[in-house]
């Protein structure tokens, strides 16, 4: 409209008429508006006119290209002046710049002024790329017309200005707006036609490729406000809608009547694009997703780099607060995109690049941990291995001689030997980063419905407050149901002999659960083929079952706000070795689980002293099922990790069940166990459901509320000839190093008795005797941390009672002890453990301190070699009976609590 305007306004002058160049007060506009209306119906009619008219804009923009060219070039050696004047030829005067204000808008421009304004003309060079829909082999076509398209346009850029402003005086070139007309041959009009036409040619190839886009992001969702432009795909055709919505969008920025308004923004925009895209050509090139496979044999990422920079540099240049606004408008826009895909639940993949950055951020990091742990635990004797190389699949030697020390030593060979180093019972990581990496293995019904849904909220407490990885494992016994067919069978046949036949019914209801009549019982020969021969995943039943599970997982931990992973297994009878499989093989490096999650398993058969015939079935099956148990916690401690057995019911607090008042955690100290005992109550009292913040509370209510936390209760349990005033002070002491606060109460009720030796390990007489030399020693002197202490001196408190580790603090008034002296694991007097009276008197004493805590934490008893799973389970239950939520802790022997940070 500009070049139109001038064109009018020059030839009136040229005849002696004034005219201003307007016919009415906004004249541009309209036109503008009508030409818009044009071009666009011109693309609304097919692609076929719109390639003609192209065709017949680029002859004639080639052509005003020629004339203004020659023109110049005759002006120069004065053959042909065209509409100019001697006086307006000048050489060598435009070698440096001469800004003056604009005598329309008094603004004096600047070189970004003058770029923001020109930009827009070379942006035409990547056009094609739009158009890749309609070429026949678009990754040769759209590098070789694009490279080309560049080429040709830069050569016509420099051609021209290097042309005119060398040739025409500077201020012929700032008061003649249209001087490549002024100096045309043979003819003017040509290239004031060839201007305007061009433009008109952009506006075409803009029109016709633009909506595609816009229809396409409909399409994918890109932009749900779109979504009323989706193109149907079983109609065909050019997206219409799209057209002229691209068309209302051209016509918002003419309606200012100015480009100079408009072209700085353009420009921000098309650098904006550009900077994106080599961001992410950058990003992809030094991160190498498999799917970024550039063909282009010279790339490299740090060409994208220099691109962004240069792009984002531009737009910063030539406008800060544009290109702020920009920058913002992008980000909104982007924002909105996330939360309507959210909202939305389309289930639509892009496959953004986000993803890769954040795999590869993961990757490094766990390189790096595992790099680290390495390190650290080659430093702390390993064990040592020589491997042969010569040996096929780098097996160990099979002449083998052992070291002093222990080591595995193979022979001589004349091939290159390799030693490895391998740390048993170490920890990824330091003490003071040491969080709870949760596995909870979560007890399922044979139909994969969750049966505990409490262990759920608290992996979730955990996981918030400890801010670890969780991971829930539900592993499917298929053989339950078959034994449960086995069992019903027995007891039947058994029944048939002495009850009459009229009984048998109402007697196996009540052993198995089963209602049915008796031809429709668990033998059924269709239930045990469906329970023994299809119980792998090479089976449909079995996925189905499997993923109905995970979902009722996944819906749980959503429930509760946790974030971690479900998966669910399978197996056939076995399930201490899944337990086992299911921890060795979880996680990833140094993001492995160190603390498994179990259920505390209820026997209730075991405790029946007289056992009637019919119930010695169900007494075998408890007791299997308890060495079972019992043997998949001792495999997990052997395999290093933590173990929490958990006891729940409807009083435990979960996110739909926020406590009334703040909560009270009791925690019952016994064995020292690496503090371990101590981190996960401090952990779980920091949760919100511990400490009644709701959504009506106030933000200075809850910020006090979660400082405080839940109400910590700690009871230490003396085991010996503590004092217990001494022993409280020097737990009070020690509680204020490690920063966890906490009420202190000494029960005194139970050192008659031998709960040391249920606690810890009776073989640890190595630790005992190293803590009671240094006893010797500390008894003379006060320490500020007697854990610290026993720690410096390379002794562990995993098996020591509190009256041992802070025995320097604690001890009565006495002689110093010698090392036989000193009192282990309690009174050598103490009684003998009859009749569960140990047990008995643990229960008594936690239920009488313990009666309104909402949750009581106590050492899991350690599990002796000489014991069976019937005393033991026998023990535990009657230490924890009538407790409503118990947690018992085991820890690693990792030390996991210090006193810095």
């Amino acid at each position: 409209m500009e070049a139109a305007q001038h064109s009018i306004r020059a030839y009136y002058a040229r005849w002696g008429y004034g005219f201003s160049g307007h016919v009415f007060k906004y004249d541009v506009q309209v036109i503008a508006i009508i030409l818009v209306l044009l071009v666009t119906g011109c693309a609304h009619i097919g692609n076929k006119y719109v390639t003609l008219f192209s065709n017949m804009f680029i002859c004639v923009t080639v052509a005003s290209i020629l004339c203004m060219t020659i023109g110049c070039v005759l002006f120069a050696t004065g053959v042909d002046n065209g509409n100019l004047q001697n006086y307006d030829r000048s050489f060598m005067e435009n070698i440096w710049p001469r800004f003056e204000p604009d005598p329309y808008t008094g603004v004096t421009p600047n070189f970004f002024s003058c770029l923001a304004l020109i930009y827009p003309c070379v942006t035409g060079m990547l056009s094609g790329m739009s158009k890749s829909a309609s070429l026949k082999n678009p990754s040769q076509s759209i590098p070789r017309g694009t490279f080309w398209a560049i080429i040709t346009s830069t050569t016509v850029y420099l051609v021209v200005c290097w042309l005119f402003g060398m040739t025409i005086s500077n201020r012929t070139l700032k008061v003649d707006k249209f001087v490549t007309a002024s100096v045309s041959y043979p003819h003017e009009i040509i290239v004031r036609l060839g201007v305007i036409i061009s433009c008109l040619g952009l506006m075409l190839g803009t029109l016709s490729t633009a909506p595609g886009l816009i229809s396409a992001m409909a399409t994918d969702d890109v932009l749900p406000f779109l979504s009323f432009l989706k193109r149907d795909i079983e109609v065909g055709g050019p997206p219409l809608k799209a057209l002229w919505f691209t068309a209302l969008l051209a016509l918002l920025p003419t309606l200012g009547g100015n480009l100079d308004h408009v072209s700085p923004y353009c420009t921000i925009f098309y650098l904006l694009m550009y900077a994106g895209v080599n961001m992410s050509t950058c990003i992809s090139g030094f991160v190498k997703p498999p799917g970024f496979r550039p063909t282009f044999k010279y790339f490299h990422w740090s060409v994208s780099f220099i691109g962004f920079i240069w792009c984002l540099g531009l737009g910063f240049c030539i406008s800060m607060v544009g290109c702020f606004v920009s920058m913002l408008a992008c980000l909104l826009l982007h924002a909105y995109i996330k939360k309507a895909r959210r909202l939305a639940k389309t289930g639509i993949k892009w496959g953004t690049l986000g993803s890769a950055v954040r795999y590869n951020i993961v990757n490094s990091a766990l390189n790096s941990l595992a790099k680290s742990a390495a390190t650290a635990s080659a430093t702390t004797f390993p064990t040592e291995v020589m491997l042969s190389q010569t040996e096929e699949g780098m097996n160990l030697n099979r002449s083998t001689s052992f070291s002093s020390n222990g080591s595995v030593i193979s022979p001589i060979t004349e091939a290159k030997d390799e030693w490895v180093n391998f740390q048993p019972n170490s920890s990824d990581f330091h003490a003071k980063n040491w969080r709870p990496q949760l596995l909870t293995i979560m007890p399922v019904d044979y139909n994969g419905t969750p049966t505990n849904l409490h262990m759920v909220s608290l992996a979730s407490q955990l996981q918030q407050t400890g801010k670890g990885i969780n991971v829930v494992i539900a592993i499917i016994d298929r053989s339950q149901s078959s034994k449960a067919a086995s069992v019903a069978s027995a007891i039947d046949n058994i029944c048939s002999d002495i009850i009459p036949a009229d009984d048998n019914t109402s007697i196996l209801s009540e052993m198995t659960g089963v209602s049915s009549p008796q031809n429709d019982r668990w033998k059924n020969e269709e239930a045990e083929e469906l329970n023994l021969t299809k119980s792998g995943v090479d089976h449909c039943d079995t996925i189905q079952l499997m993923q109905r599970s995970k979902a009722l997982l996944m819906l749980n931990m959503k429930r509760e706000g946790m974030d971690g992973f479900a998966e669910v297994s399978t197996t056939d009878g076995k399930f201490f070795e899944a337990v086992w499989s299911a921890v060795i093989h979880t996680g990833l490096g140094p993001l492995s689980p160190n603390t498994i999650l179990l259920s505390l398993p209820t026997f209730l058969a075991l405790h029946d002293e007289d056992i009637s015939r019919k119930e010695k079935f169900a007494f075998e099956q408890d007791k299997s099922r308890a060495e079972e148990y019992l043997r998949t916690i001792n495999g997990i401690l052997n395999l290093g990790k933590a173990v929490i057995l958990f006891k729940g019911c409807q009083t435990y607090p979960n996110n739909e069940a926020l406590l009334p008042e703040r909560g009270t955690i009791d925690l019952w100290w016994i064995v020292h166990d690496g503090g371990l005992l101590l981190l996960l109550p401090f952990l779980l009292s920091k949760h919100q459901v511990w400490t009644n913040i709701d959504d009506d509370s106030t933000k200075k209510q809850k910020k006090r509320r979660r400082r405080l936390g839940a109400k910590l209760r700690l009871f230490a349990v003396t085991c010996g000839k503590e004092d217990p005033v001494k022993l409280q002070k020097a737990v009070e002491k020690h509680l204020d190093a490690v920063r966890i606060s906490a009420e202190v109460h000494v029960v005194e009720s139970l050192s008659g008795t031998n709960i040391a030796k249920h606690m810890r390990d009776e073989q640890a007489t190595n630790l005992v005797d190293d803590a009671a030399s240094l006893l010797r020693r500390e008894l003379g002197r006060q320490t500020s941390n007697p854990v610290a202490s026993l720690r410096n001196e390379g002794v562990s408190t995993h098996n020591m009672t509190l009256g041992e580790v802070f025995a320097s603090e604690s001890c009565r008034d006495q002689p110093i002890p010698s090392v036989e002296e000193v009192p282990v694991g309690g009174d050598s007097n103490a009684p003998v453990d009859r009749d569960g009276d140990t047990a008995s008197m643990l229960n008594e004493a936690i239920r009488t301190h313990s009666s309104n805590a909402n949750l009581v934490v106590v050492n899991l008893p350690f599990i002796h070699k000489s014991r069976c799973a019937q005393d033991y389970f026998q023990f535990v239950d009657k230490a924890f009976n009538g407790i409503d939520n118990v947690m018992l802790v085991r820890s690693s022997g990792t030390e996991v609590v210090t006193a810095y940070a």
